[in-house]
């Protein structure tokens, strides 16, 4: 009984330390404003994980996903985490998913680890392989050499 109790206690509070991505914040990634981005970040919501569409992104996971390229350079230049996992995916592992090569050139210069796996032991290059991003697969497999 204790360890159902602790499972659920586990799964209600990853649930619930996710935040809704405010609307304001959603619009700046979708129109790529980075002006108000700077007005936006704040230490506490850089690495914040939120809630969209059933899904979780850091701000710079969804720049990743959004391709808003200038708000991922900002958010980059803010030092934003380039390894904090939301949604059991690293930000490398949705520039792979997206085929985002500059992006994700851009977060190995930014010290990213390259081959880190999830939970469900699957790395970028396997979301590489799923979502046929050619060039990203090709950027990994480099790495390899």
């Amino acid at each position: 009984m204790k360890t159902l109790f602790f499972t659920i206690l586990l799964v209600v509070s990853t649930y619930a330390s996710a935040q809704e991505i405010n609307s304001d914040i959603k619009s700046v990634l979708e129109t790529d404003n980075v002006t108000e981005l700077k007005k936006q970040i704040t230490s506490k919501n850089i690495n914040s994980c939120f809630k969209l569409e059933e899904s979780e992104y850091t701000l710079l996971t969804l720049s990743i996903k959004l391709n808003a390229k200038s708000c991922f350079a900002e958010l980059i230049a803010q030092n934003a985490s380039v390894e904090k996992t939301c949604n059991n995916k690293t930000p490398f592992m949705y520039a792979a998913k997206y085929n985002r090569l500059a992006m994700a050139k851009d977060l190995v210069k930014a010290g990213v680890q390259i081959r880190v796996r999830n939970s469900d032991k699957q790395s970028a290059l396997d979301f590489a392989k799923k979502y046929e991003s050619k060039e990203i697969i090709e950027y990994i497999k480099s790495f390899n050499q």
